[in-house]
């Protein structure tokens, strides 16, 4: 029994750690994920609003400098078009 704590107690701290997804990050995976260019892992200048209807507009800028506006709807369809 104490070996078999052992080598549960080993495996835990041998897990690598989960890392967290900043907000930026994610907005550039869902710009690169629709087919658009977005060199780097990160945007910046991201602007967010939301309509009284829950349509959620998010504006961002790729290292390249090109901007995109990324439009999620209130029942969850996403859309990705370049601004420049």
């Amino acid at each position: 029994m104490k070996r078999f704590l052992l080598v549960l107690l080993a495996m835990v701290f041998m897990i690598p750690a989960a890392q967290a997804v900043t907000r930026a990050e994610d907005i550039a995976t869902t710009i690169i994920l629709r087919g658009h260019a977005c060199p780097g892992r990160t945007v910046s200048n991201v602007s967010e609003s939301v309509d009284a209807s829950g349509n959620k507009t998010i504006q961002a800028t790729c290292p390249n400098g090109a901007r995109y506006q990324v439009n999620v709807s209130a029942s969850g369809r996403v859309s990705v078009q370049r601004l420049n």
